[in-house]
């Protein structure tokens, strides 16, 4: 009987995970759709002075991308979603570019969040920290298992900021703390190729791009095809913090 039950609880909590990954899938579709409407009416809205912005920023070379990662880097200090300029990074730079600014942006952001939180902010966030079990549940772990943890939670459970700033302040050693934020640059591979596909509509919708029909077809859905990667891989990344 014991047997039985326990083959039904794990039969009706894969079904729940099945059903909550089904509905994240969903939801980032949604906030991608949404992304890029906003982005489409904004070009529209500007389609006379489309050009020459973009014309201004092939000028600047990789001035552009300094300027970038210097917001990038200063707003996510201040824990601005990090994902917001990764977006717009594939949109400004398309997605080799993109992605290869914003791996320099999150390099200098994690390295300055830990240098911050471990010596500037180190009272405050065990302060915030001990009134968040949470939190605290997230330093047990690290404490405990270190890399392996450390690791999975940047593959994209938690946010890179709050995590930056949580794991400065646990007993994790900087090489280590260094090696799992090898995990942080996984998740932005997606979030700059729907950049990408945004500003590939935008020209399209304010006639700066001509291509076939079989062209945005292909990359919308490599844009469901990366979706469903990153919800994959964040749900690998979960199961393996429970068995950890």
């Amino acid at each position: 009987m014991h047997r039985y039950f326990g083959k039904h609880l794990d039969r009706t909590t894969a079904r729940h995970d099945h059903r909550h990954n089904w509905q994240k899938i969903a939801r980032q579709c949604i906030i991608i759709t949404v992304a890029t409407a906003l982005l489409v009416l904004g070009g529209l809205l500007l389609k006379d002075q489309m050009p020459d912005i973009e014309a201004w920023i092939k000028a600047q070379g990789h001035w552009a991308g300094a300027i970038f990662i210097l917001v990038f880097c200063i707003a996510a200090l201040f824990l601005v979603p990090a994902n917001l300029f990764i977006f717009i990074a594939g949109v400004l730079f398309g997605f080799g570019w993109g992605y290869g600014y914003t791996a320099i942006a999150l390099c200098f952001l994690m390295l300055a969040q830990f240098w911050i939180g471990r010596h500037l902010l180190k009272g405050r966030m065990e302060s915030f920290m001990a009134h968040h079990p949470k939190f605290n549940a997230i330093d047990k772990a690290v404490s405990e298992k270190g890399l392996r943890v450390a690791f999975l939670l940047r593959l994209g459970p938690v946010p890179v900021g709050p995590l930056s700033y949580i794991l400065s302040v646990s007993r994790i050693t900087f090489r280590t703390y260094v090696i799992a934020s090898l995990g942080a640059f996984v998740s932005p591979l997606a979030v700059v190729y729907y950049g990408n596909l945004a500003g590939h509509l935008t020209k399209l919708a304010t006639g700066q791009e001509h291509h076939s029909a079989g062209h945005y077809i292909a990359m919308g859905g490599g844009a469901v095809v990366a979706v469903i990667a990153t919800v994959y891989i964040s749900h690998v990344a979960r199961e393996a913090l429970k068995d950890a």
